[in-house]
């Protein structure tokens, strides 16, 4: 009951602004510091970055650079000390949290897998869109999960995970593309991706992020990455430590500047 009782610390205003359905300036952090509740460790320290919209921008570095605490501060899971993030020159807070969560895709390392048929996992990225089955293969056909789920027994209608009975367990690869079909159903403005890739041979990967790079076109996307040949793929990338950016360029420009960037490159080759 004392559970039950607690109150949510982050609230929407009385009167929130609509969030724009489409992006026309983009996402800003502006001098934002914040640290974990409980711990005196700063995860990020008067931070700086614009996404201009439309844009794929990538963000890497090290464990503990700070880069996944961006991903819960735009999603509002927490609100910085101090600075302030913006969508078109909007603050987050001045948002309807629900709305604000629904402009967003967020695809994780580690995605939920949802103990439920092929259709509810793919569904639940929207559960309000409507032609649901024709909607729902599309996804899946577009994030290249159709082939191993017209394998199934039971096809769309096959369940997922060994809660039940004749449910099917899949791979990592699989449940990744499960959830980037559950991406493409949802069409949110914001893509945010954390270390989606990671357990992912390279083959898969590249199969993978070619479909999300269609997935991403015209929307404005940010990737949390360790793999600098995903991080590749970005229009810019931004290399981040100790909770700050240190570079910022384009592959090619990194790579002239012979820094940290060019540094770690050459380590990962």
């Amino acid at each position: 009951f004392e559970f039950l009782a607690l109150e949510p610390k982050l609230i929407s205003p009385p009167e929130p602004v609509h969030s724009p359905d489409r992006l026309r300036e983009g996402i800003s952090f502006k001098g934002v510091t914040f640290r974990y509740p409980g711990t005196g460790k700063i995860a990020v320290e008067n931070f700086d970055l614009t996404v201009p919209a439309g844009r794929l921008v990538a963000i890497v570095g090290p464990n503990g650079a700070g880069k996944s605490t961006l991903v819960k501060l735009l999603c509002r899971l927490y609100d910085p000390e101090s600075g302030s993030i913006t969508i078109d020159g909007t603050d987050l807070r001045q948002f309807s949290v629900e709305e604000l969560r629904r402009r967003m895709t967020v695809l994780f390392q580690q995605p939920l897998h949802y103990n439920a048929t092929v259709t509810d996992n793919i569904r639940f990225g929207d559960v309000n869109a409507e032609s649901v089955n024709g909607a729902v293969h599309a996804a899946a056909a577009n994030a290249g999960a159709d082939t191993f789920i017209e394998r199934l027994p039971g096809g769309y209608e096959n369940l997922l995970g060994y809660w039940f009975e004749k449910g099917t367990e899949l791979s990592v690869g699989e449940w990744q593309r499960v959830a980037l079909a559950r991406a493409f159903l949802r069409e949110a403005n914001i893509i945010l991706l954390d270390e989606p890739t990671s357990s992912m041979d390279p083959w898969a990967e590249a199969d993978w992020l070619s479909r999300f790079r269609e997935l991403a076109k015209n929307r404005t996307s940010i990737l949390i990455t360790h793999r600098f040949t995903t991080a590749t793929l970005a229009d810019e990338i931004h290399v981040m430590d100790e909770g700050r950016i240190v570079e910022s360029g384009t592959h090619a420009d990194l790579i002239a500047r012979t820094g940290r960037y060019a540094e770690w490159w050459k380590m990962q080759r």
